[in-house]
């Protein structure tokens, strides 16, 4: 049924582009109280079908919201860009200089130590946030300390080999047959990245995507003995600018086993990123459904064309010179390279935030183009505080055509899995894969394909009092965690003070990858939902 449903033709050109930088503040109270059919207003640009399926009906609160938002995120730009770049640059000059104490120190030595963003000891925000680089490893040999899941069908208690575990550390040894399990295992090909878990070598990865180049590659190459294959800048014709960065690592230089590719996520004051995130615009891409028109767009998307997905995603690389690679088409032609080195590899794609959106639309990507050279060798596919990225269809696409199930992790009240809006018919936005849901202090369930995270759209006032409750408890038990789990888990004051802003805007917070590095090391699976 599913598969009729995709291939059904569809007349006309279906597309629902937004032009938020257009709208004036009348025509948002226009939607709020004339209640126009969206498709009148002159900063949105809908495609012939789209306008007919809409007749109409008019926009609901959700897109008013919306726009009120993407007004808040332009006028925020340049003083969140510059208050950002002083930040880092500060706290970096502390860091490495140690301190206040240690800066008078260095003036005297003349040893003083300068910040250079490009440099392998620069951080970001989020690595100022969490500073940690090390991977835990998996305890050595079984006992309470094993955290490994059992893999599906291997009845609770039942004695067995050791091929029969697989290296996650998202349970509580010895428990039930959990659905994440199944996700671990992949056409009977165990999940083994050396001694450490795929969920933790994907969440440090998609921690770290968010520093320089240099940053990366000593940390892939120097601490966790891996090899470094690249770092990539693309390119977006449509903002002019190389917004989408990546970078790809395999666990061994010669005879690799996995290929790792890690989309950097959005960043904290970027505020560019923040309006992509939150903007409703979609794209109808035939079979694959309709899908987000800036995600799409930082992948390498060519032509707004809402009629053939072809022509706005051509299989054939375009040429846009050397210096100006897109995403999709670069890293596919990486991916190539590395499988056609490492034969016994298999990939894994991962991503916090926008990157988590733009890992799960890439394979995606690859199902469309019959890449049956990457998907065929795709082991995982594991995203941390993803958005949505597309409907219904999209989802649907993604479970008949790409070999594996994501594994979507979410932390709490976390706003970014709960945005764009699932606001129909505007924007029917849904997650697809399996959710894995961290409902208490690293207490999770597993949500089946479908399911979402409660309070979905953010702005639930029965869930008011909960998302309060926890941006203060997560931030108490932030400060104390490590008198119970080790220095490891001991957080600083930038850590702290960014807690500090869930309690301004519940679930801000909750978004650190510091809560999701601490989910899947400390993650105990409670329930599970079929």
């Amino acid at each position: 049924m599913v598969a009729q449903q995709l291939s059904r033709p569809k007349m006309g050109e279906e597309k629902l582009i937004i032009k938020s930088e257009k709208a004036r503040f009348t025509d948002i109270l226009s939607m709020l109280f004339l209640r126009r059919p969206i498709t009148r207003y002159h900063f949105v640009e809908a495609g012939d079908q789209t306008a007919a399926d809409f007749g109409s009906t008019p926009g609901d609160w959700f897109v008013a919201l919306t726009e009120v938002i993407q007004k808040a995120l332009k006028a925020a730009y340049y003083p969140a860009f510059y208050i950002g770049a002083f930040v880092e640059i500060l706290l970096n000059f502390i860091a490495l200089n140690n301190g206040i104490l240690g800066i008078i120190l260095n003036i005297f030595r003349c040893k003083l130590v300068i910040p250079h963003r490009e440099a392998p000891n620069f951080r970001s925000m989020i690595g100022l946030i969490d500073g940690r680089t090390e991977l835990k490893p998996l305890p050595a040999g079984g006992g309470p300390d094993d955290r490994r899941l059992q893999v599906v069908g291997v009845p609770s208690g039942k004695v067995v080999d050791e091929e029969y575990f697989v290296d996650v550390e998202s349970a509580e040894c010895g428990s039930a047959t959990v659905p994440l399990v199944q996700q671990q295992y992949v056409n009977g090909r165990l999940i083994r990245l050396r001694t450490y878990s795929l969920l933790e070598v994907t969440v440090m990865a998609a921690k770290i995507a968010y520093e320089n180049a240099a940053y990366i590659e000593n940390v892939v190459n120097n601490v966790w003995k891996f090899h470094f294959v690249g770092f990539y800048s693309c390119w977006n014709k449509f903002v002019g600018d190389h917004t989408t960065q990546a970078f790809v690592m395999t666990d061994k230089a010669t005879d690799a086993s996995v290929i790792v590719l890690s989309f950097r996520g959005t960043e904290p004051f970027n505020m560019r990123d923040w309006s992509t995130d939150v903007n409703l615009s979609w794209l109808g891409m035939g079979t694959m459904g309709h899908v987000h028109v800036g995600f799409l767009k930082a992948l390498g998307l060519q032509e707004e064309d809402g009629k053939d997905a072809g022509r706005a995603f051509p299989k054939q690389s375009p040429n846009a010179g050397a210096d100006k690679p897109f995403a999709y088409y670069r890293l596919r032609d990486v991916l190539r390279e590395q499988l056609k080195k490492h034969p016994k590899a298999n990939v894994v794609v991962t991503g916090h935030s926008l990157g988590g959106a733009l890992a799960a639309i890439f394979p995606a990507l690859l199902a469309l183009h019959g890449e049956r050279d990457i998907l065929d060798r795709l082991l995982a596919v594991n995203t941390y505080g993803q958005p949505r990225v597309g409907d219904k269809a999209f989802a649907a696409f993604l479970r008949a055509n790409v070999p594996v199930e994501m594994v979507r992790v979410v932390y709490r009240y976390d706003v970014v899995p709960r945005v764009p809006f699932d606001a129909p018919p505007t924007a029917e936005y849904i997650h697809g894969g399996t959710c894995v849901y961290f409902d208490g202090w690293y207490a999770c369930r597993a949500i089946a394909a479908g399911g979402d995270a409660p309070n979905p759209n953010y702005f639930d006032p029965r869930f008011l009092l909960s998302m309060y409750g926890n941006a203060f408890g997560d931030l108490f038990k932030g400060a104390f965690l490590w008198m119970k789990e080790g220095k490891d888990y001991l957080e600083g004051p930038v850590s702290l003070l960014y807690r500090a802003s869930g309690l301004l805007v519940p679930g801000l917070a909750s978004h650190s990858p510091r809560d999701y590095v601490n989910a899947v090391r400390l993650g105990r699976m409670v329930s599970k939902e079929a």
